[in-house]
C-alpha cells in the first residue's frame, strides 16, 4: 500500500523590532538602508529544511508602486556566517550583501502609507543559525511604527502516513 506525504506545519519564527524570535529593527529604515537581525538558533538534532516566508512590510509617506524591499538569509554553522555579519541586529555594511542568500522581495503595491504590502515564498535552510537581512530599494523609508513590519518564517515538515 502506497504512503501519503503531507505538509507538516511548524511553529512559526517571526523577526521584528520587538517581541519575536529574534529581533530586526525595521523601523523607519531608511531609503537605501539594509539591516540584519540577532542571529536565531534553530537548535541541534534533525530540523526542516523547508521554509515559507512572508513579509509585511509598511513604508511610509507615499510610497511608489513598483518599488521593492529585497528580503536575504545569511546562514551559518556557528563559526563562520554568509556576507561575515555578526550575531546581533545591526546595519549592513557596504558589500555584505553579495554573499547572502537573496529570497525574495516585497513589492509595493499602491501608493497608500501606512498600509500592509505582503508578499511570501520559499527558501532552504540547511545550516543550524541564520539571520534575515532586509534592504529597502524604495524611494520612501518604512513605517516609523514599532513592529508593523516583519518576516515570519513557518518550517515545513515532511509528514508520512
Amino acid at each position: 500500500m502506497p504512503n501519503k506525504v503531507y505538509r507538516a506545519i511548524d511553529s512559526p519564527i517571526t523577526f521584528k523590532d520587538s517581541g519575536g524570535s529574534a529581533v530586526i529593527t525595521l523601523q523607519n529604515l531608511a531609503t537605501g538602508a539594509a539591516r540584519y537581525s540577532s542571529r536565531y538558533d534553530r537548535g541541534v538534532g534533525s530540523q526542516p529544511f523547508i521554509y515559507r516566508w512572508r513579509a509585511v512590510f509598511q513604508w511610509a509617506a507615499t510610497p511608489v508602486a513598483g518599488q521593492f524591499a529585497e528580503i536575504y538569509i545569511a546562514e551559518s554553522d556557528g563559526t563562520y556566517a554568509d556576507g561575515v555579519i555578526g550575531t546581533t541586529d545591526a546595519a549592513i555594511q557596504s558589500g555584505m550583501l553579495w554573499n547572502l542568500n537573496l529570497i525574495g522581495v516585497n513589492f509595493i503595491q499602491s501608493a497608500s502609507a501606512a498600509t500592509n504590502m505582503i508578499a511570501s515564498g520559499e527558501c532552504e535552510i540547511i545550516d543550524r543559525y541564520f539571520s534575515l537581512a532586509v534592504y529597502n530599494r524604495a524611494a520612501v523609508g518604512f513605517q516609523n511604527t514599532a513592529n508593523v513590519n516583519c518576516v515570519i518564517f513557518t518550517p515545513i515538515s515532511d509528514e508520512l502516513q
